[in-house]
């Protein structure tokens, strides 16, 4: 719109003059127009006195109001910003992740955003998917040290069911890290069944569930859980 004002050769003052405001408060109003700062809007028939006082029809708004409601729902569009300002100090590749995760939420019905409360859990979600690229890393580098120690390729049979329990090994710890530690202990025993269940030997499993659960204590002790 200030395009268009300029355009037409016209300072503030004298479109204010055009639309019937005169004085400062004309020269405010329109600025306030110009820069989206009118909490309800110009309103239809002042926006239309605008566009005739700059000489211009109702086509020349047509490309922005356009792109206007092509935007998402207002909702949507604030718990975005509040997803973006909540995960900026995360590194770039997991910011990318966690923003991707809350497009691919925005895209499920069940949960569009519907106020303050809706809102906060969306960004403790993405924030937690952030964090989880931060596990995830964590455990490929854990996963790579005992395959080099096994002398095991990645691509190895061997080395998938390893990945697997390991991962399930620190799905069981997180699930439990509130719980009493004897609930915890009973649950990380009943995984001791899992590779007799594939006839594989033991000790790599033993093996990797320690590194894991030490892995867990260290995220534990350095706050990656907060």
């Amino acid at each position: 719109m200030r395009v268009l004002r300029e355009r037409a050769g016209l300072s503030q003052e004298a479109l204010a003059a055009l639309i019937g405001l005169e004085g400062s408060g004309g020269r405010s109003y329109v600025c306030q127009v110009e820069r989206g700062y009118l909490k309800s809007g110009p309103g239809f028939v002042r926006l239309l006195d605008y566009l005739r006082a700059c000489g211009c029809g109702i086509d020349s708004l047509l490309d922005i109001l356009d792109r206007y409601t092509s935007r998402e729902p207002v909702p949507d569009e604030r718990v975005s910003r509040a997803v973006l300002a909540a995960i900026g100090d995360m590194p770039e590749r997991w910011q990318r992740r966690a923003f991707y995760y809350h497009v691919g939420l925005k895209h499920k019905a069940r949960l569009r955003v519907r106020g303050a409360v809706a809102t906060a859990l969306r960004v403790r979600r993405v924030k937690g998917r952030g964090r989880a690229e931060m596990w995830e890393q964590r455990l490929r580098r854990l996963f790579n040290d005992e395959f080099n120690a096994l002398h095991l390729a990645s691509g190895h049979t061997l080395a998938a069911h390893l990945r697997s329990y390991g991962r399930l090994v620190f799905a069981t710890l997180r699930r439990h890290r509130r719980t009493q530690p004897l609930w915890r202990k009973k649950a990380l025993a009943r995984l001791d069944d899992w590779p007799l269940r594939y006839g594989l030997e033991p000790a790599p499993f033993r093996r990797m569930k320690i590194a894991v659960m030490e892995l867990f204590e260290k995220l534990e002790r350095t706050g990656g859980f907060d």
